[in-house]
C-alpha cells in the first residue's frame, strides 16, 4: 500500500472520528419568553431528575438509539463542538507525523522504572471492567441507584465505544509499531482481523476513557474524577511505553472513549434525539457513510 493510498485512508478514518467527538455539548435550549413565568422547579433553581435507568428492554434499545444519537450529533453542533473536534483532529493529525520520533524517543528512554510502571498500568486495565462488574454487583445488593446507573452506563460505554474503534480498526489496518514498519504502513480493510494490523485506535486506551467519563460523571466530585481521569490516561501511556501503539492511536481512542462516555450520559438525560441518520458502510474495498433524514 503507498503512501498516497495509506493517507487517504488515514484521513477517511479521521473524518469517520470527526462525528463522534463533538457529541459531548448539549443543543442550546430555547429561550424562554420574558412575560412568561418560570416554572416553579425553575424558580427553585432545581434540576430536573433524570429518568432512571433499569436493566431492562428499554435500556438494551439505547444501545442503538444512543448510537444513532452520535453518529448525528454533526446536525445539532454549535461553536464549541467544532472547535472541539478541529482539536481532536488536528492534535490526531500533529501526532500521526511524529509518531516514528515519539516511538524511538520513548523505546529508547526505557527503564526497569518505567517498565514496572507499565505493568502496573497494565493491571489497571486488566481490573477495569470487573471493577465495573463489581460496583454494578454492589449496586443492585444495596439498592444504590448511583452505582447500578453508573454500571449500566459505563457497560453501554464500554460496549458502543468498542463499536466505533472495532470499525476504524478494521476499515483501515494500521501495522503495530511492534511490527518494525513505519507509521504510515496501512493494509486497508482487514474484516478478518489480523492483530499486528489492528492499530488504529487504541482498544485499551478508549475503554478506560469510556468508563473514566461515565464515572467522573456519575461521581462528580473533586476526588472520583481526578483519579479516573489519572488511571485511564496511565493505561493509554501503558500502550505507548510497551510498544503497542502510536501516540496518535492512543489520542484518539482516549478521545472516542471520553467524548462517547460523556455522550452516553447526557443522552440518558433525556435529551431528544436527532432525525438525521448516519450509518457507516464498509464493503471490502472502500468506507463511506450513508445519509439518509426523516422527515
Amino acid at each position: 500500500m503507498n503512501y498516497k493510498t495509506s493517507s487517504i485512508c488515514f484521513v477517511a478514518a479521521l473524518l469517520f472520528t470527526f462525528f463522534v467527538t463533538g457529541s459531548s455539548s448539549p443543543a442550546a435550549e430555547p429561550a424562554q419568553p420574558i412575560d412568561q413565568p418560570l416554572p416553579d422547579i425553575q424558580k427553585k433553581n432545581e434540576q430536573p431528575q433524570r429518568p432512571p435507568v433499569e436493566l431492562n428492554k428499554e435500556y438494551f434499545k439505547r444501545y442503538w438509539t444512543d448510537t444513532k444519537a452520535i453518529l448525528t450529533a454533526p446536525a445539532q453542533w454549535d461553536q464549541s463542538d467544532w472547535i472541539k473536534a478541529s482539536v481532536v483532529l488536528g492534535v490526531t493529525a500533529g501526532l500521526y507525523t511524529q509518531d516514528d520520533k515519539i516511538r524511538i524517543w520513548v523505546q529508547k528512554h526505557k527503564t526497569r522504572g518505567t517498565t514496572h510502571f507499565a505493568d502496573d498500568a497494565s493491571k489497571i486495565y486488566t481490573y477495569s471492567l470487573p471493577a465495573l462488574g463489581a460496583l454494578g454487583l454492589y449496586g443492585y445488593v444495596v439498592k444504590d441507584e448511583k452505582a447500578k446507573t453508573t454500571f449500566l452506563l459505563g457497560a453501554e460505554s464500554v460496549i458502543i465505544t468498542s463499536v466505533f474503534v472495532q470499525t476504524l480498526k478494521r476499515s483501515t489496518g494500521r501495522h503495530r509499531p511492534s511490527t518494525g514498519d513505519s507509521h504510515d504502513t496501512w493494509s486497508g480493510p482487514t474484516p478478518s482481523g489480523h492483530n499486528e494490523r489492528l492499530s488504529f485506535p487504541s482498544g485499551d486506551a478508549s475503554t478506560a476513557f469510556a468508563i473514566a467519563s461515565v464515572v467522573a460523571s456519575e461521581y462528580d466530585n473533586v476526588i472520583v474524577p481526578p483519579l479516573a481521569y489519572t488511571a485511564a490516561t496511565l493505561v493509554a501511556l501503558e500502550r505507548v511505553h510497551n510498544n503497542a501503539h502510536w501516540a496518535s492511536d492512543v489520542f484518539l481512542g482516549s478521545a472516542i472513549g471520553y467524548f462517547a462516555g460523556k455522550a452516553i450520559v447526557r443522552y440518558h438525560s433525556g435529551k431528544q434525539e436527532s432525525t438525521l441518520s448516519l450509518t457507516p458502510m464498509i464493503d471490502g474495498k472502500d468506507v463511506g457513510l450513508m445519509v439518509t433524514y426523516r422527515f
